[in-house]
């Protein structure tokens, strides 16, 4: 990237908050920190090793509204380590296969 603005696909709002994903292949889920959230997906922090099309059930309680879905990962960037040098990865998920009703309520969050 060359530091010029990013076309989005929508409009999105940092909302830091935890959901709960579990990714193709693992048994459990796993909780995420969220960064960011739009109607179309979100931006997580992930520390474990994750790569591009991925794909991940997501379990959600945003205020108040639970919304299960499925996401696939379509970027990832490696951050540098912090605190007790664990390494983590910036993400981005795209959601699919989620409720119309759900995806509008996202949508009017992001307009708040």
């Amino acid at each position: 990237m060359d530091g010029g603005e990013i076309k989005r696909k929508a409009k999105r709002k940092i909302f830091p908050c935890e959901i709960n994903a579990r990714f193709t292949g693992q048994d459990s889920y796993t909780v995420l920190a969220v960064k960011d959230i739009s109607a179309l997906g979100l931006r997580v922090i992930v520390v474990r090793l994750i790569k591009v099309g991925d794909f991940l059930e997501i379990k959600m309680c945003i205020n108040g509204r639970d919304i299960q879905c499925k996401g696939k990962v379509v970027w990832v960037l490696m951050l540098r380590p912090g605190l007790g040098r664990i390494i983590s990865f910036d993400a981005g998920v795209e959601f699919y296969e989620m409720d119309i009703k759900d995806r509008e309520f996202l949508a009017n969050l992001t307009e708040e």
